[in-house]
């Protein structure tokens, strides 16, 4: 199958085998449906940051190109700018998947029955389509594999200037007022990231024929104490991501349809 681009109102979607009309990306649906504030702030950030998004969105393909790239036995060798962001990578890596059986990385892993779902670019994509509401999205997720427990897990890569995090500090936490606005930003982060993998969970479930028992984040960050962090989360926390993430596709696509 070749997934081909298009834009519609200023959104990326993709057409789909099997689908009879384009379908928005993830990322399309989650900034479309974000607070006009949020959005507001986002443009006055990125006129103040001019070409910071640009340059973590190259970091983060770099990123992502030397995971698929280790996992398949390649050396990685990154340069300097990047260096911070992948130690501490390779230990992970080992540790996390030394004994799992990879499945996706970024698009089919010596999973020939799945290579209907690369496009001509080279890119492994999903979906999920409702035929009844008509709702929908396509994405590419970062890797799926199966722990030595035989759960299969999804998990998605992030490289960030600050650290993620699962909770809001505690007022008296011991920590300077920088880190305390990074983690407080990266509640944030990690909430968004969690809407994501929900919905790569629903769409691979739905494509691939598998049962996802976890979802995670994996994290790097130039911060030595936070070089990399791990977020996993089991079946309730599974559960409560894509009841949110639904409510998002159907607001996405309540603003879509109205006048």
């Amino acid at each position: 199958m070749s997934d081909t681009r298009v834009t519609i109102n200023g959104l990326r979607h993709y057409l789909c085998d099997g689908v009879p009309k384009p379908l928005p990306s993830v990322t399309s649906i989650l900034s479309a449906t974000q607070s006009e504030e949020t959005q507001r702030k986002l443009a006055n950030w990125n006129k103040l940051n001019p070409g910071v998004a640009d340059e973590a969105a190259t970091r983060g393909t770099w990123i992502h190109n030397s995971v698929e790239n280790y996992l398949k036995g390649l050396r990685v060798i990154p340069p300097q700018q990047y260096e911070p962001y992948w130690r501490g990578m390779p230990e992970l890596l080992d540790s996390l998947l030394g004994n799992a059986r990879v499945l996706w990385s970024e698009k089919p892993f010596n999973q020939p029955k799945w290579s209907k779902y690369v496009g001509d670019d080279g890119v492994g994509r999903i979906h999920y389509y409702d035929s009844k509401t008509g709702y929908g999205y396509a994405g590419c997720c970062d890797l799926i594999y199966m722990n030595e427990n035989a759960e299969i897990v999804l998990a998605d890569f992030k490289t960030s200037n600050g650290p993620y995090s699962a909770r809001f500090p505690k007022k008296d936490q011991n920590i300077d007022d920088r880190t305390r606005k990074a983690l407080i930003s990266g509640v944030f982060k990690t909430k968004k990231t969690r809407l994501q993998l929900a919905a790569y969970k629903a769409a691979a479930e739905l494509c691939l024929g598998i049962k996802i028992s976890k979802t995670q984040i994996i994290v790097t960050t130039a911060i030595e104490e936070f070089d990399t962090q791990i977020f996993t989360f089991g079946e309730n926390e599974i559960e409560s991501d894509s009841k949110a993430w639904f409510e998002t596709v159907k607001q996405f696509y309540e603003m879509q349809n109205s006048p």
